[in-house]
């Protein structure tokens, strides 16, 4: 029986809390795994560094038939069918791509449609040719060098121009003024992206982290005609990581 691995969070219904789909309503698939750590975005309220971390750090294996399960008894199915977008995201989902385009096909196979679909990725990954098919969309989120993460494991070129020549939506977190330079000189410039694709969002793990850090992050976007993500999950629900 196929099947993909799935975080703690396994499926649940939210409100889409970042980038171009901000406010969105939306049913998450989190994926277990990831190869980045975001160590470099620790804070006292997000000591791992990576807000999800404390969900995709653990492993759940279900069947395609469990997931469906799931889908349906949350009637899921339904709220794709109507305004609600499917978020695959992780951790690093792409990291499990073969499997969900099996997923995917099999969904299609059961239920007669291909929900809208919205990748969480941090463009270390290509994306199959399969998902432009079926018209997915991806959130891209590259990670800076404040990340922490090595320059070879976080910054791929191929990926990156591949997300720019399908008109991707960049997110970027940041922290101070060499971050919005390194998003200019490492990805607009030599990958000409422009900036109605950016989103720039504040560096936080809290509501308090995220009041003090957002005038800033939201007085760059006006000066550079970037977008201006907030972290609505955090201003909605507070605190990312159950600590």
């Amino acid at each position: 029986m196929s099947s993909l691995i799935l975080s703690d969070d396994y499926v649940f219904e939210t409100i889409e809390g970042e980038g171009h789909l901000v406010g969105k309503p939306s049913i998450f698939m989190r994926l277990a795994m990831c190869n980045l750590t975001c160590i470099g975005f620790k804070s006292p309220d997000s000591p791992f560094g990576c807000d999800s971390y404390v969900s995709w750090s653990k492993k759940n294996k279900l069947t395609f038939e469990e997931i469906f399960k799931i889908f349906e008894d949350g009637d899921y199915i339904n709220k794709l069918k109507g305004n609600h977008v499917l978020k695959i995201t992780g951790g690093e989902p792409l990291i499990q791509q073969k499997a969900l385009i099996e997923f995917i096909e099999a969904f299609f196979v059961k239920y007669d449609f291909y929900p809208g679909i919205d990748f969480e990725t941090n463009c270390t990954i290509t994306p199959a040719k399969y998902w432009e098919g079926i018209a997915a969309t991806f959130t891209v989120s590259p990670k800076l060098s404040t990340n922490g993460d090595p320059e070879e494991k976080r910054y791929v070129p191929e990926v990156i121009a591949y997300h720019a020549s399908i008109y991707s939506y960049f997110k970027f977190v940041v922290q101070k003024d060499s971050d919005v330079e390194e998003i200019i000189e490492k990805y607009i410039k030599p990958f000409s992206i422009t900036e109605d694709q950016i989103w720039l969002m504040p560096c936080c793990g809290s509501r308090d982290e995220h009041t003090a850090a957002a005038p800033w992050v939201a007085e760059v976007c006006k000066q550079h005609g970037f977008n201006f993500s907030p972290r609505l999950q955090l201003l909605l629900w507070n605190k990312a990581l159950k600590v």
